[in-house]
């Protein structure tokens, strides 16, 4: 299979779940192409190697590849959809609350199963997504000091998490979240990929987040402050946190729709804002828009841009 410039048979583990996409889904093939065919090299490298990483993910504990596919055919056709008819309509994400969300999609074990499988392909087949996880791990993780201590908050599918876990310059690895479900998930993600005994998963709430000695040099939270009603509340938190001359990656989309998002930005740099207000000095910070589009045409017609900024915390 051909795809722009790339020959997916170079990449065969994303050639694999490209393929059974399309399989289930032949009406993806443009979307899927005009995300893949403008990547960088190292991008393709780091969307192959995570694709090899869900598929063991997949073979592991979530059935089979074709299901896996139909989980994300419904995230996009069904979820994403409409929610974003209703930002359309409103200017506004549909919930507001964690209660809401709570009560209507975290309380329903089928949904967050087609949910959080969906997510997991997006982080190769989304251009925004694909290009924020190759950011993580070639700029922020490949900057730490060697014996680094790395918190990240939400580990989800444990994509993430798995990097830190697998580098050999970091000293200890931790992840949080609010919801034990979620931490089970996480550990037989990370079972799967033969690297769950160096990470230690807690059940911690952000915003209880402990203020003792122990601190973090890196903290990532990843589509993440987007799911909480005070964004600005967990990033006072983290910043506590952070040990002196620590790192953290905040990555959040502006104008991102879905059933679970509650806090909107409308534009990529009120992340900077946030991450200002808690204290961060930032360090960099890189946009990313979603595929079929420019930056521009992302900020004009108010379509998804993922934002990625590191900050730091100073002596």
């Amino acid at each position: 299979m051909k795809i722009g410039n790339y020959d997916l048979g170079a990449y065969p583990s994303l050639s694999e779940l490209v393929a059974t996409q399309l399989a289930v889904w032949p009406e993806h093939e443009n979307m899927l192409t005009k995300s893949i065919c403008v990547r960088s090299d190292d991008v393709m490298e780091t969307s192959e190697r995570a694709s090899g990483q869900i598929l063991k993910i997949i073979n592991h504990h979530l059935g089979s590849v074709e299901e896996v596919c139909e989980d994300y055919r419904f995230l996009c056709e069904k979820m994403i959809l409409a929610e974003e008819w209703y930002f359309r309509r409103h200017g506004r994400y549909r919930m507001s609350t964690f209660v809401e969300v709570e009560r209507e999609y975290y309380a329903n074990p089928v949904f967050m199963k087609q949910y959080m499988n969906g997510l997991l392909l997006s982080s190769v087949f989304w251009l925004n997504h694909a290009n924020a996880l190759d950011y993580y791990i070639r700029v922020f993780l490949a900057q730490n000091k060697e014996d680094y201590r790395h918190l990240e908050i939400g580990p989800g599918h444990g994509l993430l998490i798995y990097y830190a876990g697998i580098d050999p310059r970091c000293k200890e690895v931790t992840g949080w979240d609010i919801s034990a479900g979620s931490i089970a998930a996480t550990r037989k993600a990370l079972d799967a990929m033969s690297s769950g005994s160096r990470v230690t998963l807690v059940q911690q709430d952000v915003f209880e987040a402990f203020k003792g000695s122990h601190r973090f040099d890196s903290i990532v939270a990843s589509e993440v402050l987007e799911h909480l009603e005070r964004p600005d509340e967990a990033l006072t938190n983290l910043y506590a946190c952070l040990a002196p001359n620590g790192r953290l990656l905040v990555n959040m989309p502006a104008n991102s729709p879905s059933p679970d998002h509650l806090y909107l930005i409308r534009e990529p740099e009120e992340v900077l804002d946030l991450m200002e207000s808690a204290g961060f000095c930032i360090l960099e910070h890189r946009l990313f828009p979603m595929a079929g589009y420019t930056l521009e045409q992302c900020r004009k017609h108010k379509l998804t841009i993922n934002c990625a900024a590191i900050g730091t915390r100073k002596p």
